[in-house]
């Protein structure tokens, strides 16, 4: 449900305050039936579906509890939101960068909801936030208010192309990939478009330009930037962002880099490495280790600088699985002890499965097409081991690693 100006402006209100911390029967009918006696429909109707946008934004793990729970958003704008983690992190990026240019403000254009806004001005910058969608601007100065930084905060509606921008301003951008019918990757689809974004980093002193994952790589190196940094949370590849105004130039192409960011929400840590950078990993059989990088090092590709840091080495070109003798000590990576190495067949699997002892199994597969979700509860055994199967393709034929996860390292 979308919710209007003024139910939002409503739900700022003490009445609602209340409300929206009532004990409430579990059935949304009933729930939506007792809110009413104490509201008007649309109301009422407002009520619940914040309680549930709340309920959600805290289920997600993307935002601290406090804030979660006195968020104030949208579908559409809470599904867009930088989590807060990446937020702040990317905030303390952009000062540094406006500290070396003696800035002390920057711009967030199409701010949405307002997490990036609050990441900017935790890390003190001052913050003019920008969206063309009122509704928005209404929900990022109450989040921005709740997060204790309003006094650092002004937010306006306005067309983010239409924005006059200084030459010397710092600026974070999250162009809106939903304007159309459907989400798109595609920079001349979202708003504003790729020409906004092709001239934004010759018209200001440097910022950030948070994309999708997802974009082709020949679209996004097209865009005058220093560098793309695939950024991964909780083993997701989340943003795509570009950086302008490091100092460190870029040559015909911006480089890519890999991140990962973990840690507590007002102090996340982030390991990052280059990408397409060292030579192309050694081919080798098999080792007692199958390291599984980060979504973030394969999108940058960036396998082989991790094979080269940790000293690893494929089996197969164009398989990102890599092996060691060890696992890899890091938080860019996965590790995954082998057990066993079957042909990529159910059957074979599945036996190799029982003499090791298997309960839960989780079907990892690569280049392989398979229904995970079904392959997964048919090959659950009655054993309390849980297991991994790596299943990929090796030139004609399937392979199948059976493997025994290790403790994630930090930030997974």
């Amino acid at each position: 449900m979308s919710l209007t100006i003024d139910q939002l402006e409503f739900l700022r209100t003490p009445a609602a305050a209340e409300l929206l911390t009532m004990d409430l029967p579990a059935d949304p009918y009933h729930a939506v039936q007792t809110l009413r006696k104490h509201a008007t429909p649309e109301q009422a109707a407002a009520v619940a579906t914040l309680r549930a946008l709340r309920h959600k934004a805290a289920a997600s793990g993307r935002f601290p509890e406090a804030l979660a729970a006195r968020l104030l958003a949208m579908d559409k704008l809470l599904q867009q939101a930088s989590s807060f983690r990446l937020a702040v992190w990317k905030g303390r990026r952009l000062a540094e960068l406006a500290g070396r240019r003696g800035a002390t403000a920057a711009i967030d254009l199409c701010c949405g909801l307002g997490a990036d806004a609050i990441g900017l001005a935790l890390a003190g910058l001052s913050v003019r936030g920008v969206d063309r969608d009122p509704a928005a601007v209404l929900c990022a100065a109450h989040n921005a208010d709740a997060a204790g930084v309003a006094g650092r905060c002004a937010f306006e509606a306005a067309d983010a192309a239409g924005v006059e921008l200084p030459g010397d301003a710092v600026v974070h951008v999250d162009p809106d990939r939903r304007a159309g019918p459907g989400r798109s990757v595609r920079l001349a689809e979202g708003s504003p478009d790729g020409g906004f974004l092709h001239s934004l980093p010759a018209h200001t002193a440097g910022g950030a330009m948070k994309l999708s994952p997802a974009i082709d790589w020949s679209e996004a190196a097209a865009v005058p930037v220093d560098e793309f940094e695939y950024v991964s949370e909780h083993g997701v590849c989340k943003q795509l962002v570009g950086w302008w105004g490091t100092g460190r130039g870029r040559e015909d192409r911006p480089r890519r880099r890999a991140t990962v960011v973990h840690g507590d929400f007002d102090d996340p840590h982030a390991v990052s490495i280059p990408g397409d950078e060292a030579p192309y990993a050694p081919i080798g059989e098999p080792g007692e280790w199958l390291v599984e990088p980060d979504p973030a090092v394969i999108a940058a590709e960036a396998v082989d600088d991790l094979a080269a840091e940790v000293g690893l080495w494929r089996i197969q070109p164009g398989l990102p699985w890599l092996f060691g003798d060890r696992p890899a000590e890091t938080p860019l990576a996965r590790s995954f002890r082998v057990l066993a190495a079957v042909p990529g067949r159910e059957r074979e699997i599945a036996r190799a499965l029982r003499r090791l002892g298997a309960g839960v199994v989780e079907v990892k597969p690569r280049g392989v097409r398979l229904d995970t979700a079904k392959l997964q509860k048919r090959l659950r055994g009655r054993g309390r081991r849980g297991l991994a199967v790596l299943w990929c393709r090796l030139g004609e034929k399937q392979r199948a690693f059976l493997c025994e996860r290790i403790t994630a390292p930090a930030g997974r």
